[in-house]
């Protein structure tokens, strides 16, 4: 990323401000030349994006893209994102305990029902 690809896109955004205002305020006949003027040098600005940032490869988000095109802030999605990693994965650490915890037990019952299986297993065990 570099200051190229930044003002090619500064410059892309600024145009689709122009156009964004121009279309607000778009007053009929003479105003049509304008704002065609303004969506053909947008749609330039759209070109000189894409040639500046060849050879960058960037993946975003389905969603991420989503909220941005609905005006949310994108460090928004950053935070939910970072949410659901942590509940999901205090779910998955309550798994793992709980599997522990009926493995210990299980190895408990088969110690007291099967006293010589269960040792020959912890020996098994041990040796790795």
């Amino acid at each position: 990323y570099n200051i190229d690809e930044e003002e090619a896109i500064r410059d892309a955004l600024t145009k689709v401000h122009g156009v964004e205002r121009l279309v607000k305020d778009f007053g009929g006949e003479g105003s049509g030349e304008e704002l065609a003027r303004r969506l053909n040098d947008f749609v330039a600005s759209l070109g000189e994006v894409r040639n500046s940032a060849k050879g960058i490869e960037a993946e975003f988000p389905n969603e991420l893209v989503r909220r941005v095109d609905t005006g949310a802030n994108p460090d928004r999605f950053v935070l939910d994102a970072l949410h659901t990693c942590v509940v999901e994965n205090q779910k998955a650490k309550g798994k793992a305990t709980n599997l522990q915890k009926f493995r210990d037990a299980l190895l408990d019952q088969a110690s007291v029902a099967f006293p010589a299986e269960a040792e020959a297993y912890r020996e098994l065990k041990r040796r790795g």
